[in-house]
């Protein structure tokens, strides 16, 4: 083989090992960013998950709030019970918020709470400013 073919093969060679390296590093970032993204989607989740628990707490203390009203007889404990319970899960919530936002590509929305990337000017969600 003469010399202008090896060389045109090293070149080859030397591109070749270049690329597999930029892939590598492109497939590593991508894997990182799913990671994260995935951990991003569970900790949403489980907000959801804890609102709505909220939500079902806020409507069964409006009707005992109803039956008071209409005089009828309620369990203090009852109430306190649903109210702890109510502030059990606000205590999770902030505590995942502060999880998602201790997340380094994800930023939480001041206006609406919800999880946006540290690159967003605005808020995917409501258009807030970030």
């Amino acid at each position: 083989m003469d010399g202008r073919m090896q060389s045109f093969l090293d070149k080859i060679r030397g591109m070749a090992e270049k690329t597999g390296q930029v892939a590598g590093r492109a497939a590593d970032a991508a894997g990182k960013k799913a990671t994260e993204l995935a951990g991003a989607t569970r900790i949403n989740l489980q907000i959801f998950d804890l609102n709505t628990e909220c939500e079902a707490l806020y409507k069964e203390i409006g009707k005992l709030v109803y039956k008071l009203h209409r005089g009828n007889a309620v369990s203090n404990e009852d109430m306190d019970e649903k109210l702890a319970a109510v502030d059990g899960k606000q205590q999770k919530i902030a505590a995942l918020r502060e999880e998602l936002t201790s997340m380094r590509s994800i930023a939480v929305c001041p206006h609406c709470g919800k999880a946006c990337s540290r690159e967003d000017s605005y808020c995917a969600a409501c258009g807030s400013a970030l």
